[in-house]
């Protein structure tokens, strides 16, 4: 592996790294168990030593010193209060402008000084380190007994990584009780490269760490070396006990990975069992290699092997996903030419091809969900992002704020996780800035002095809804009235719907702050959350109550490449309409179809009256049929808003692989992309929220 290599996944997984390590820490201050402060601690130690691996020494010194504050907090001697987890918080902040960059307003210098200084109050020693003594967790250990076999790959040295650094490292965990150094794999003095490593080492150590930081000693190397790691106080103590599970060997070499026996005692043995066909472990015994003690932990461990179950886990990169992707589009547009070809065959010879297409389309199906659930991942580190933004807000201006996360197992398509962080954001700062209120104020109301904001992610019918709510003041509809009249929006005394009236909130330069702060109040922002949302293919809610809070409801599809879709035809041109947002077909009489002034032309459904748009008006094209009595019309709604789409045929209804569109095609809301047809002709897909936000935008024009 190449140096850059090495540092190019050393920064990806620090990234993750630091990203994780704030949201812990805002969970400690707020009461974390002891299983989250060892996380923690596995974090620091993990960039303790992948940044010396990476050659990033500052780093790693500084993490050292790191190790020891959180060392102490583990044991107790220091307890978790808001200095702390400032200081924890700064130095996870100076690791990322060091290894980032990302704060060039920062001097990196001086605040790696003000943290040394805090740990010098926190620890007495600006490098405390994490050994045993006062501040050590030995106590909740007690007393154990590791093993370790360590047979590190010959080219270790290329990587930067010092064998013997990390052997004296586990040895200074606890007291040695055995040690042996295998030598067997030095080559011939004329064949020795200085530049391998060719040692290996079995050790027993009596300590008083647990099996955790152990195992923490090696991480850098388990993945690619030849490391197995015991707990073997059963050993030492009774002949019961757990034993770590290692790698599936035979018999003799369990012995050997053990510390048992070395090789050359192994190969002794194994040529006395050619010679007397006796069992390995009889003989191991006899030659006193080996008590029987020994060989029964061998045997069970052997036959524990057996039933492990091995699983492992593979990185991809997502561009490759993206071609697969890709890849399953072609392959169903072409599906969709044969069953065209299908449907213009003889009878006999068509229903053939048919029956083979359905058995292909079945497998198809398939095949998009596997490459579906590769590509989902859970929202909760999206959501974990914002523990540390919300602590921070609420904290400069005064308030007491605790975020609370719900549903982060739910899973999304990648590329909507990494659309979805910035409109969360601005939801949550004015959350924190308009919905809650100031402690003092919450107490007049009834409330507790700290708010919540809540994040809640969820599935339902086949779409994906995130809930950002607070329990704030509400919003206050009056104010919101007062600034759309002082806009032009509305006119003094105009009635108009409580869903009208949050639709403001979304237009660009609105805003009910009185002045603009450092959060908000400056006009931008909402409208950016819709504009970033309907960019998904989603939509955005609003449920409020005064003195209760506000709930922003966005409502996501599944997968934004691949959906269902409806084909129409008007007149020659075929659109598509995506499934989810059909509510129904009809074929509406002559008498339901109505003109109202304000609304234009609209028809009657279920008592309700829905606006009319005639797809062909729309695009400018020659329908077959003008009357909607005569034609077909399409019920789709888009959040609580429906729209009748007039057309005149069903063609059917497939999968389609989505095409965009850029701005100098098309600069209409109404289309979200393209997909190529079976017989290779293009089909514009309409967007049902950017259709519904137009229209209504062309009958206000015709109101005013």
């Amino acid at each position: 592996m190449k140096e850059t290599s090495v540092k190019e996944v050393f920064l990806n997984e620090a990234r993750e790294i630091l990203t994780s390590v704030e949201s812990d820490l805002v969970l400690l201050e707020q009461g974390g168990d002891a299983e989250l402060l060892n996380r923690i601690f596995r974090y620091a130690h993990t960039l303790k030593g992948s940044s010396a691996v990476a050659g990033f020494g500052e780093v790693s010194e500084f993490m050292h010193g790191l190790e020891g504050v959180l060392d102490r907090l583990r044991s107790g001697a220091l307890e978790v209060d808001t200095g702390l987890v400032d200081l924890l918080l700064g130095s996870f902040d100076w690791v990322r402008i060091t290894l980032f960059g990302n704060a060039p307003d920062a001097d990196s210098d001086s605040m790696k000084r003000r943290i040394n200084e805090w740990m010098t109050e926190f620890t007495g020693d600006a490098h405390a380190g994490s050994g045993e003594g006062p501040g050590s967790p030995a106590a909740a250990a007690g007393t154990r007994y590791y093993r370790v076999h360590a047979r590190f790959r010959e080219d270790i040295f290329e990587f930067g990584i010092d064998p013997l650094s990390i052997i004296e490292d586990f040895l200074s965990l606890g007291t040695v009780v055995e040690l042996k150094v295998d030598g067997s794999r030095i080559p011939e003095l004329s064949l020795l490269d200085p530049e391998k490593c060719y040692l290996g080492w079995d050790i027993t150590i009596r300590s008083q760490e647990t099996l955790e930081k152990v195992m923490d000693t090696f991480v850098f190397v388990k993945d690619d070396s030849d490391i197995v790691i015991e707990d073997v106080t059963a050993s030492y103590e009774d002949d019961t006990g757990e034993e770590q599970i290692i790698e599936d060997r035979k018999i003799g070499e369990i012995l050997i990975r053990t510390g048992v026996v070395t090789r050359k005692e192994l190969d002794d043995v194994l040529q006395a069992q050619d010679q007397k066909n006796r069992k390995l472990g009889d003989l191991i015994v006899e030659k006193g290699y080996a008590s029987e003690r020994d060989i029964r932990m061998a045997l069970r461990e052997q036959e524990r092997i057996r039933s492990r179950i091995d699983t492992g886990t593979v990185r991809v990169e997502t561009r490759k996903l993206d071609n697969l992707m890709n890849l399953l589009g072609e392959i169903i547009i072409g599906q969709s030419g044969l069953t065209r070809i299908a449907d213009e065959l003889p009878e006999e010879q068509g229903l053939r091809l048919k029956n083979a297409l359905y058995g292909l389309d079945r497998t198809t199906r398939e095949f998009q969900e596997q490459i579906m659930s590769i590509r989902m991942i859970p929202i909760g580190p999206t959501f974990g992002q914002f523990r540390r933004f919300v602590r921070d807000a609420a904290r400069d201006h005064g308030k007491e704020i605790r975020l609370e996360i719900f549903g982060d197992e739910t899973e999304l398509d990648k590329t909507v996780i990494e659309k979805i962080g910035d409109p969360l954001k601005h939801m949550i700062r004015n959350a924190v800035d308009h919905g809650i209120e100031d402690p003092d104020e919450r107490v007049r109301r009834g409330k507790d002095r700290e708010g919540r904001i809540r994040l809640n992610a969820y599935h339902q019918e086949g779409n994906i809804f995130i809930e950002v709510t607070d329990d704030g003041r509400g919003l206050d509809l009056d104010t919101i009235r007062e600034k759309a009249v002082s806009l032009g929006m509305l006119k003094q005394g105009e009635e108009t719907t409580d869903d009208v009236l949050y639709s403001f909130l979304f237009t660009p330069g609105f805003t009910t702050a009185a002045a603009a702060g450092d959060l908000s109040g400056r006009g931008v922002g909402m409208d950016v959350v819709k504009t970033n949302i309907e960019t998904l293919r989603g939509t955005i809610e609003i449920e409020t109550e005064e003195n209760v809070g506000t709930t922003f409801r966005i409502k996501l599809p599944l997968t934004l490449a691949i959906i269902e879709g409806m084909l129409v035809r008007s007149g020659a041109s075929v659109y598509i309409i995506p499934l989810l947002s059909i509510v129904e077909c009809i074929q509406p009489r002559r008498e339901d179809v109505e003109s109202i002034e304000g609304k234009g032309e609209v028809i009657m459904v279920r008592e309700s009256y829905v606006p009319l748009v005639r797809l062909y008006d729309y695009f400018g094209t020659q329908p077959d049929c003008r009357n909607p009595w005569e034609a077909l019309v399409i019920i789709v709604e888009s959040g609580r808003d429906q729209i009748a789409i007039m057309v005149d045929d069903l063609v059917g209804q497939q999968q389609i692989v989505i095409k965009s569109l850029g701005r100098h095609i098309t600069s209409t809301r109404a289309v979200s992309g393209a997909a190529i047809l079976g017989d290779g002709k293009v089909a514009l897909i309409l967007d049902i929220h950017g259709l519904v936000g137009e229209i209504a935008m062309l009958n206000a024009g015709k109101k005013a």
